[in-house]
């Protein structure tokens, strides 16, 4: 995949390149554009914005260091939204903190372009894969993250992440409360299903805000809880 010769699969994504270096910005558009990726550029915060209102765009290339914060700006914008592959060009020393953003992929600076090719066609192929997926809720465990029908997704903690991940690998089932304590905090936990309430309270308010719909959990009185969305197998 990493080869000089290697062309995007069809459908080749649309990519916009975010960076204030022309000479930088035109070579990776010149060989994004030789690898069959249909690509345009902008400079700035405000060109960015520009082109993105009349471009379709699948996949974001951002310089997290653009002048005055602006490539945090951006990618800070379009995380929450879930509707772009965002892949960021960073220090090596900063790379953690991006990623605690929720950036899909980041690619070290100075750019190896065989890297960013690779990042770019891994992430191409996850998001094809995700399109597929459209009907239906899925959990991306590499985030780890909730991935809504419509394709916007929250990020998860790890318990959070235990949680779902066991109401929707029995989707259309009643998990029993005791089911669900024993699912976050094992058989000989001292916890109660107090516990799964305050966990379900915060993740409804989480999907509320961030996925701007309700958690398809549903509560089955005296029982348990069920996951009522149709649930979609997890990317590979």
């Amino acid at each position: 995949m990493a080869s000089s010769d290697f062309l995007f699969s069809d459908p080749a994504p649309t990519l916009a390149v975010v960076i204030a270096d022309s000479v930088l910005r035109e070579n990776l558009l010149d060989q994004l554009r030789s690898r069959g990726a249909a690509v345009w550029g902008a400079d700035s915060e405000l060109a960015f914005y520009r082109g993105l209102a009349v471009r379709k765009t699948d996949l974001v290339l951002v310089d997290e260091s653009l002048p005055n914060g602006a490539g945090t700006a951006i990618l800070s914008h379009l995380q929450p939204l879930g509707t772009h592959g965002l892949i960021a060009l960073v220090h090596p020393e900063s790379e953690a903190q991006v990623r605690e953003r929720g950036v899909h992929c980041c690619v070290a600076k100075p750019v190896h372009f065989q890297r960013l090719l690779y990042c770019l066609a891994m992430l191409w192929e996850s998001r094809c894969q995700q399109n597929l997926r459209s009907e239906g809720w899925w959990l991306d465990p590499q985030g780890p993250r909730l991935v809504a029908p419509d394709g916007r997704s929250m990020l998860l903690t790890t318990t959070e992440q235990r949680f779902l991940g066991g109401l929707m690998a029995c989707y259309g089932q009643t998990l029993t409360k005791e089911q669900l304590v024993i699912l976050l905090w094992g058989k000989y936990s001292d916890r109660d299903y107090h516990g799964v309430e305050v966990l379900l309270s915060r993740l409804r308010r989480k999907a509320q805000t961030e996925l701007g719909q309700a958690l398809p959990v549903r509560a089955v009185q005296a029982v348990g809880l069920l996951f009522s969305g149709q649930v979609i197998p997890s990317v590979p």
